[in-house]
């Protein structure tokens, strides 16, 4: 049968990575003797001026040039009602077609979405290769429907549904690349990294299942929390097929809690360490997760970055929500592997029903600090009550959540039709139906997500520092800020996505304002904050310049610059990361010595201010050891 499988447009971001899910079915229809192709409307849009209004026509001459008997349309949520509009115009283009709809969204709510979507035919729930390709030999040899496992369909009237079936064996599904190489153009998404990333990423399936229940996580329930895996080869010769063929040097292996299985963590870093593949690649785990004695082999064997789930740091919270996280092995997992030279992305959660305004200046204040201990990414995401996950069971109140919806949508301005059509269906948008919560309102917690998940970035020790001398008023007074001067927009933040500084300058004066008008702060603690706040800038100016430091540096070289602090910015460093009290003592000159380490990267030490006079006649001075 010939199969069209489309993926419809996803965020504004310029990188893009092929459409996993997709992908893997694909391979497993083209493996099963189906004539197959893709078309991955995330990537056609890119760089066009009006990618939100051709899409569909993109959509149009695809059906109208192959000709399928079936098309496939997946979604993530946030492009569902594009999904929809899709399934919508192929039916416009020809009645015959067969519809088949799947995903994280469509495959959690079948039955919503054959009730919603009249240009739908078949849904398929959960795991779908299997089911996918039973439906198209049973719609071929004319036979009952009725018999393919995990389809919500139509008949006599009314929308049915068929039980479930085991999930597959994941070791028969094929090697995708290479089965699909003369369909989808993997060079095309290649060509969307920037020229000099660090790295060339790309999305690899390791496996499946995590066995966990966090309340509001829906991936582990929509894979039932089974955990499974790929063979070690299979994942290793697709790494070397990659790598070899388009230049990808790192992979994210896609699997909800890859870790939870040492010896497969073991058996896969044996394996590529004798490749000798010179790529790295970073996996899901959890901090109560032990791997001490495998981290050294993972490291050698190239991992690079492991991703965090901490969600929140309210041990209340972390019972309430099924996580059961402990701030120690929080802390002490993050600083370990950062000593072994391996980063981490720590994610948050934020805006759980009961959660307080105390408990999420906790949080946030925790997330900076981590970063400063050694956390390469830290994120804060509103709380999405999407099924299957268990909370979206549980019928809590709540209201369209406008401002997640502009977050998170595919292109950067929401047409008012959309928001209409997303407000007028809870059961099938319940993601964008929020529960309220203590810790704020809607647009208060979109701005805490937004501003923060920024600000930790770009600033850390200021927002670190906020948070220990603010306290439990950090969030209520942030919340001051923000009445005051009004919300940052996503749109101000794509804007500014091409560097660091930007995105400082465009958050100092909300921070300066903040600091300003604290009423509480004042004395030693205000003269720390700015003193603070003068350090990041003066960081990123001078890590974000091509030449000499200059402007407002006490003395500078082709590759470093000094300036003076007045405060001890090594012994807050310090505090921060021994959690000691921060004192009026640590006001105090001394000055601050950046040097230039490579593109966008530095060291910074402290010294004696009488010693800046020095450093241009004695350059082994800027070897004094490094700020952490």
């Amino acid at each position: 049968m010939r199969v069209l499988l489309a993926h419809p447009p996803l965020n504004a971001a310029r990188e893009v990575s092929p459409p996993l899910g997709l992908c893997t079915l694909a391979a497993w229809l083209r493996h099963q003797g189906h004539e197959v192709r893709i078309l991955d409307l995330d990537l056609e849009v890119k760089g066009l001026p009006a990618g939100q209004e051709v899409y569909l026509s993109l959509l149009a001459r695809a059906v109208r040039d192959f000709s399928p008997s079936a098309v496939g349309i997946t979604s993530m949520y946030n492009n569902s009602l594009q999904a929809e509009r899709m399934a919508r115009t192929v039916k416009e283009c020809e009645p015959s077609i067969v519809t088949i709809a799947g995903g994280s969204h469509f495959g959690a709510l079948g039955r919503q979405s054959l009730r919603r979507i009249p240009e739908l035919d078949y849904a398929i729930e959960g795991e779908g290769e299997h089911s996918f390709s039973m439906l198209l030999a049973t719609l071929a040899a004319g036979g009952p429907v009725a018999e393919v496992p995990r389809l919500h369909y139509r008949g006599g009237g009314e929308l049915r549904a068929t039980p479930a079936a085991g999930l597959m064996d994941l070791s028969t599904l094929p090697q995708i690349w290479p089965t699909l190489d003369s369909i989808i153009d993997l060079q095309r998404y290649a060509d969307t990294i920037p020229e000099g990333a660090p790295r060339r990423a790309i999305y690899i399936e390791a496996g499946r299942g995590c066995p966990f229940a966090c309340t509001f996580c829906a991936t582990a329930p929509f894979w039932e929390r089974k955990y499974r895996v790929k063979p070690v080869e299979r994942i290793v010769e697709e790494m070397r097929f990659l790598y070899e063929q388009y230049g990808y040097n790192a992979f994210m292996l896609v699997h909800d809690l890859l870790t939870v299985d040492k010896k497969f963590i073991s058996n896969f870093s044996d394996a590529m360490m004798e490749s000798r593949l010179p790529v790295e690649w970073m996996a899901n785990h959890r901090t109560d997760i032990n791997l001490h004695g495998l981290l050294p082999k993972m490291k050698t064997a190239g991992c690079w970055a492991m991703f965090f789930g901490i969600e929140s740091a309210s041990a209340r919270l972390q019972k309430v929500m099924h996580k059961g996280l402990k701030h120690e092995g929080v802390v002490s997992t993050i600083r370990g592997l950062s000593d072994l030279g391996i980063a981490s992305t720590c994610s948050f959660v934020i805006g759980f029903p009961d959660e307080t305004p105390e408990e999420l200046s906790a949080t946030v204040s925790v997330g900076a600090e981590l970063k400063l201990i050694g956390a390469g990414l830290v994120q804060f995401h509103r709380l999405r009550t999407w099924p299957p996950a268990p909370l979206s069971r549980t019928k809590l109140p709540a209201e369209f959540d406008f401002d997640s919806l502009r977050i998170e949508y595919p292109f950067l301005d929401v047409p008012k039709e959309d928001v209409t059509a997303i407000e007028a269906d809870p059961e099938f948008f319940a993601g964008y139906f929020a529960p309220y919560s203590h810790a704020g309102t809607f647009t208060q917690l979109a701005q805490v997500e937004l501003f923060f998940t920024q600000a930790v970035a770009v600033a850390p020790l200021t927002i670190a520092v906020l948070g220990r001398v603010m306290g439990e008023r950090f969030i209520a007074s942030f919340y001051s800020v923000l009445a005051q001067r009004g919300p940052i927009t996503r749109e101000e933040i794509e804007t500014e996505s091409s560097g660091m500084l930007p995105i400082w300058e465009l958050l100092r004066p909300y921070l300066e304002e903040w600091v300003a008008g604290h009423p509480t702060l004042q004395g030693w603690q205000l003269e720390l904050v700015q003193a603070v706040m003068t350090y990041e800038e003066q960081r990123l100016r001078f890590v974000n310049s091509d030449g000499p430091a200059q402007a407002n540096m006490a003395a500078c070289g082709e590759n470093w610059g000094a300036f003076v602090s007045h405060a001890d910015i090594g012994a807050i460093f310090e505090a921060m990361h021994t959690d000691q009290p921060l004192t009026p003592e640590l006001v105090q000159e001394c000055a601050v010595v950046l040097t230039r380490q490579g593109m966008h990267s530095y060291r910074a030490y402290t010294t004696d201010v009488l010693r800046i006079a020095d450093l241009s006649l004695h350059p082994l001075l800027l070897e004094a050891p490094a700020l952490q």
